[in-house]
């Protein structure tokens, strides 16, 4: 398990925009038993997912319905993943990141 820190360093992204994320509804980490949040290779597979989805311009609203479903359902990975990837493929602005990243993310945990 990994510090908020330690994963800021990893990806490059601002501690405060990991947080925003989170009260945004796109990550939700483990806390120990003081509160601090502690981020596991699958948060930090999915908040690469959110940030390489973010640079091809999507917007935070779309990531989250994409990712967390309001129905309750458990989103399906592999269907969750082609939708996601016919979304990058109608981009016109390099998303070769965001393909591997999102494809990655889509085999984790099948």
């Amino acid at each position: 398990m990994n510090s908020i820190g330690a994963v800021a360093d990893r990806t490059g992204l601002p501690v405060e925009t990991i947080r925003f994320y989170e009260t945004s509804g796109l990550l939700a980490p483990q806390r120990d038993r003081s509160g601090h949040r502690r981020y596991a290779e699958a948060d930090i597979s999915e908040l690469e997912v959110i940030q390489a989805l973010r640079q091809a311009g999507m917007s935070l609203k779309d990531i989250r319905d994409h990712l967390h479903p309001a129905d309750d359902q458990p989103p399906v990975r592999r269907s969750l993943a082609a939708a996601l990837l016919k979304i990058l493929d109608e981009r016109d602005a390099d998303l070769a990141r965001a393909r591997i990243l999102v494809t990655r993310w889509a085999s984790d945990r099948a």
